[in-house]
Parts: C-alpha cells; sequence; structure tokens
C-alpha cells in the first residue's frame, strides 16, 4: 500500500484523490450550479480518509467517532445536492425535513443509544435509507421529464447513481452492523471493507464522470 507522509493510501483513497483533482480542475463549470461546493466537500472526505487511516494503521487508535461525524456531514451534503436538484415542492420539503431533523436523531443516538465513540450504525442505516429514497425521487423525475440530450450526460444522474449504489451497499450492511460484530462474524472488519472499498471506487468514479459532463437541459415531453 502506498503512503503519503507517513499515511498509508488505498487505491479508493487515490479515487478520492482523483474526483477532488477533477472537481477543482472543473470548477470554472461547477460554479454557478448546485454542484459548486464539491471541491470543498471532497477536500473533507479526502482528509477524514487519511486521518482515518492514519489513526487506525499508524497509531492504532480508534477513529469510530471520526467517521460518526464525517457521515453525518455526508448525507447533509447529498440533501442539500438533492434539494437543490429536485424539482418536485413536495420532495424538496422531504429533504428539507431530513436535513433538519436527521442532526438531531445522530446526536440523541450519540448521546444516549450508542455513544459517541462507538460507529452509529442505527442513524446510519436511517441516513443510507433516505439516501436511497432521495436517489430514487430523481430517477422518477428524470424519467417524467426526459432531457433533451441523453440523460447519461446530466451530471445529477451520475451523482445519484454513484450515491444510490454505494448507500444500497452500505445500508445492507449497517442493517446486520450489530449481529455482525455481536457474533464475531466480520473478523477484521473484512466483509465492511470489501464493501465499502469497493463501493467507493463506483461512487467517486461515477462523481469523475458528472463534474466531466457538460450539464443538458431538461425538456419535459409532456404536451
Amino acid at each position: 500500500m502506498p503512503t503519503l507522509l507517513m499515511i498509508p493510501v488505498s487505491l479508493d483513497n487515490c479515487f478520492e484523490i482523483g474526483a477532488l483533482i477533477v472537481s477543482a480542475l472543473t470548477y470554472p463549470r461547477l460554479r454557478g450550479t448546485a454542484f459548486r461546493l464539491f471541491p470543498l466537500f471532497l477536500s473533507f472526505i479526502v482528509l477524514v480518509e487519511l486521518t482515518g487511516e492514519y489513526m487506525r494503521v499508524v497509531l492504532h487508535e480508534q477513529n469510530a467517532w471520526l467517521y460518526n461525524i464525517s457521515t453525518t456531514v455526508e448525507f447533509l451534503f447529498y440533501a442539500y445536492i438533492f434539494r437543490q436538484c429536485l424539482q418536485s415542492e413536495t420532495y424538496k420539503r422531504l429533504v428539507s425535513w431530513f436535513v433538519i431533523f436527521y442532526p438531531f436523531i445522530v446526536l440523541i443516538n450519540l448521546a444516549f443509544v450508542q455513544g459517541f465513540f462507538n460507529f452509529h450504525s442505527y442513524t446510519m442505516v436511517l441516513g443510507s435509507f433516505f439516501m436511497i429514497i432521495f436517489c430514487c425521487l430523481f430517477f422518477y423525475e428524470a424519467f417524467l421529464n426526459p432531457l433533451e440530450l441523453e440523460l447519461h450526460r446530466e451530471p445529477m444522474f451520475w451523482i445519484s447513481t454513484g450515491i444510490l449504489f454505494f448507500y444500497l451497499g452500505d445500508f445492507s450492511y449497517n442493517l446486520w452492523y450489530n449481529i455482525l460484530t455481536k457474533y464475531g462474524l466480520d473478523t477484521g472488519r473484512k466483509l465492511f471493507n470489501s464493501i465499502n472499498n469497493n463501493l467507493n471506487l463506483v461512487l467517486y468514479s461515477c462523481f469523475t464522470i458528472a463534474f466531466l459532463c457538460k450539464r443538458s437541459p431538461r425538456r419535459s415531453l409532456s404536451p
């Protein structure tokens, strides 16, 4: 595994860094769109991932608390993107309610249920579920209102595709997280790493494609 200033860098870290670089290079195209904050967001993600790896591999310290924070930020950021891109006011309100209430649910879970230093699998499942719902709402709207050009040239299509595949896998794993850890069925988190690392490749590949897309205008085919 390559290292960066003593920090181990995995293949999925390279994909994250690659997506960050592409987002920075294409920022003039992202500026003024719902995706303008992606370079800042991806900088945060890369920093968290490298810090988490350093804590785990080099310092041999527990890093669940770091991911409790970062994954909550991820959910809120993705919700913001969906809030900007969904067309239905009803769907937008649903996303807004998620943004308002989800952080409070996480705080309650960390304070009184699972604890700050244990991974927040309960609220992770909840957040993953809503990400899947938001993706489905986007695809539903997209197919009701076809694009003038091919759908695969729409950046949000790729962003939603990456998020959907990633959180389908994440949701499935975290749904059984407590049973897997309680009975030692995922020793060394090999199953988690296999699922998460491979889905990270899909997620950040889709993000990279999205940044390189030329956005096509929406056009309803309804009379």
